[in-house]
């Protein structure tokens, strides 16, 4: 009984923990996502995203080092990088790079979603 109390408490904690980085995961990527399409309507409407898109590298810097605990750091860099990119490619008018790599992150981050959805794998 001693063993079954410690047991239980470990075992509550790491399905809390599952619980939060799960929902971590998905508010950053979903409010990523949410900012990638706003940024797509304006180049397409202005020729020029450069606002939209510093909004989405600030919002990615901030969520970065945490979700670079849940999830790997291979994947969060290559996020990172296609966003710089889509910041560089977001000043420039008339360029069909900036949605090349819009469409590239939200891969990316759908690809993120897909690693943590809940299943017996993820689990454990």
């Amino acid at each position: 009984m001693k063993r079954l109390i410690p047991a239980a408490i470990l075992f509550v904690l790491v399905i809390v923990a599952y619980i939060t980085s799960l929902l971590y995961i998905t508010n950053s990527c979903d409010k990523t996502k949410a900012l990638l399409d706003v940024s797509v309507t304006a180049y397409k409407e202005n020729k020029t995203a450069q606002k939209e898109a510093k909004e989405i590298e600030n919002f990615w810097n901030k969520k970065e080092p945490l979700l670079s605990v849940f999830v790997n750091h291979d994947r969060i860099d290559d996020i990172e990088t296609a966003i710089s990119l889509l910041n560089v490619y977001a000043k420039m008018p008339d360029n069909d790079l900036f949605y090349e790599y819009a469409d590239n992150v939200k891969i990316l981050i759908h690809q993120i979603m897909e690693d943590t959805e809940f299943t017996m794998h993820s689990i454990f």
